[in-house]
C-alpha cells in the first residue's frame, strides 16, 4: 500500500477459492468494487453466455452455472481447472467414486491441495499486500506469503474440526441407525494437521457467525477473529400466506441429506405431525440409508436444483427447517428469509445470529425432534402467526443484504491488512 496524494491506496488482495459459492462471489465483488482485487483464483469460472451451455447435459450445466462470477473483472480471474473438471465429470460409477474419494488427487481434498500449490507459486511473482484464503485451501499459499512478509487472512467457513469430531462421535453413539450419514469422521490426521497449520499461519481469521467463533475457543486467540455475517439475496415479492387452517403446512429442507444437518430429527418430527405437514427435500443423498431413502420416496425430493430453482421452491413453501448439529452459517437460511420463509434452526446454525426466537422463526435445541414438531404444529395451527413471521423474515433479510455484507467485508478486511 503506497501513499498517493497524502492518502493510503487501497490494499491489493489476492483471494482464492477452488469451488466458489455465494459468499465467495460477494467477497470478490466487494474487492473489485473498491479497487482492492489483485487477482481472484478459482478452479473453474464459467461463462453462462458460452455456446457450450446448449451442448452440456442439464446436470453438468447446473453445476457449471454455479461457478459464474459476473461481478469479477475477467482479466483478474485465474483458473486451475484440470482436476476439478475431472472430479465433476467422474460420475457416480464405482470407478468414479474411487477416483474422487478420500484424499486421492481427484478428490475434493486433492483438488484443494493442488490448487493451493498453484496459487502459492503466483504469490511469489504477484507480491500482493495480502492473501485471502479459505479453510482447507490455504497452507502452501500462507507458507509462501509468510516467507515474503505478506499478510495472511483466513476464512474459517465451518465449525472447528476438533469440535465437529467430538460432536459427530457423540451423535454416532446417540443415533447408530444414522451413523453412515455422518461425514468427516474418517478425515486423516494429516488433513486435520494441515488445517491447524493454516489457522496458526493466519494473521486474521474471518468467520461468518458467533457459532464458529465459539468452536474456535482455545484454538485461535479471540483477538485474531473477525465476525462478518453473510448476506441475503434481494427480497422476492410474495403473496400473503393463506390462513386456511386445513391446508398442510409446507415444510422445506435444503442441504445434503446427512445427520450432521439433523435430517433424522427433522424426519422424526414430520412423522409426528402426519397429515398436518407436507415435506419437500432438496439435496443429495450422501449414503444409502433406509430412513432417508423412504422419505425421498414418500415426499417430494429434488437431488439437485439450480440456485434460481431453489428460490422458486422456497416461494412455494411455508417454512424452512435446518436443524443442523453444526453449521458454519447456512446460506439457505438467509435465502429463505428473503423469500418470506420463517426458519426453524438450532443455535449451532450460524445464521441463528440473525433470527430472534419467535420473530423471524424459531431457535430450537439441537437433536430435538420434539421441539421441531412443536414449532411446526404451532405454525400449522396459527396461520396468522405464520403470515406475521413471513413479513418479519423479509424485513430481516432486507437489513442483512449482500450489499451490506460487501461493505462490512471490505471495511473489516481493509483494517485487518492495515493492522501491524
Amino acid at each position: 500500500m503506497e501513499a498517493q496524494s497524502g492518502k493510503m491506496s487501497e490494499p491489493r488482495v489476492l483471494i482464492s477459492h477452488p469451488t466458489g459459492n455465494q459468499n465467495v462471489r460477494n467477497a470478490v465483488a466487494s474487492l473489485a468494487e473498491r479497487g482492492m482485487l489483485a487477482e481472484f483464483w478459482t478452479a473453474v469460472a464459467w461463462n453462462t453466455q458460452s455456446g457450450w451451455n446448449r451442448l452440456l447435459p442439464s446436470g453438468m450445466r447446473t453445476l457449471l452455472e454455479r461457478r459464474a462470477y459476473p461481478d469479477a473483472p475477467g482479466e483478474r480471474i485465474r483458473c486451475v481447472p484440470s482436476r476439478e473438471l475431472i472430479r465433476l465429470s467422474a460420475g457416480s460409477t464405482a470407478f468414479g467414486r474411487f477416483l474422487t474419494s478420500s484424499e486421492r488427487p481427484f478428490s475434493i481434498i486433492g483438488v484443494y491441495r493442488h490448487f493451493d500449490g498453484q496459487v502459492a507459486r503466483r504469490v511469489r511473482s504477484l507480491r500482493p499486500d495480502a492473501v485471502y484464503c479459505y479453510e482447507g485451501g490455504a497452507l502452501e499459499t500462507f507458507r509462501e506469503a509468510k516467507r515474503l512478509g505478506i499478510k495472511t487472512i483466513y476464512e474459517q467457513t465451518s465449525s472447528y474440526w476438533y469440535w465437529v469430531r467430538d460432536l459427530l462421535k457423540q451423535e454416532a453413539e446417540r443415533s447408530p441407525a444414522m451413523v453412515e450419514l455422518l461425514p468427516n469422521l474418517a478425515d486423516s490426521a494429516e488433513h486435520l494437521a494441515r488445517k491447524d497449520e493454516e489457522l496458526s499461519l493466519a494473521d486474521t481469521v474471518f468467520v461468518a457467525s458467533e457459532h464458529v467463533r465459539r468452536t474456535l475457543v482455545g484454538a485461535v486467540p479471540d483477538e485474531k477473529i473477525r465476525v462478518v455475517h453473510y448476506g441475503a439475496p434481494e427480497i422476492r415479492p410474495r403473496e400473503p400466506i393463506a390462513v386456511d387452517p386445513e391446508r398442510p403446512l409446507r415444510v422445506l429442507f435444503v442441504g445434503v441429506l446427512v445427520q450432521h444437518k439433523g435430517i433424522g430429527y427433522l424426519l422424526d418430527a414430520i412423522d409426528r405431525l402426519g397429515s398436518r405437514v407436507d415435506l419437500t427435500l432438496v439435496g443429495k443423498r450422501f449414503h444409502p440409508n433406509p430412513r432417508v431413502d423412504e422419505a425421498c420416496r414418500r415426499w417430494r425430493w429434488f437431488e439437485t436444483l439450480s440456485h434460481r430453482q431453489v428460490l422458486d421452491v422456497m416461494m412455494d413453501s411455508d417454512v424452512l427447517v435446518l436443524p443442523s448439529l453444526g453449521e458454519g452459517f447456512g446460506l439457505v437460511v438467509t435465502e429463505a428469509l428473503a423469500c418470506g420463509l420463517p426458519a426453524i434452526v438450532t443455535p449451532s446454525v450460524g445464521a441463528s445470529d440473525l433470527i430472534h426466537d419467535g420473530q423471524e422463526g424459531f431457535v430450537v435445541p439441537v437433536c430435538s425432534a420434539g421441539a421441531i414438531a412443536e414449532r411446526l404444529d404451532t405454525l400449522y395451527r396459527d396461520r396468522k402467526l405464520l403470515a406475521a413471521m413471513s413479513r418479519r423474515a423479509q424485513e430481516a433479510a432486507a437489513k442483512d443484504s449482500w450489499a451490506s455484507y460487501r461493505v462490512n467485508y471490505a471495511d473489516t478486511l481493509r483494517a485487518a491488512v492495515a493492522c501491524q
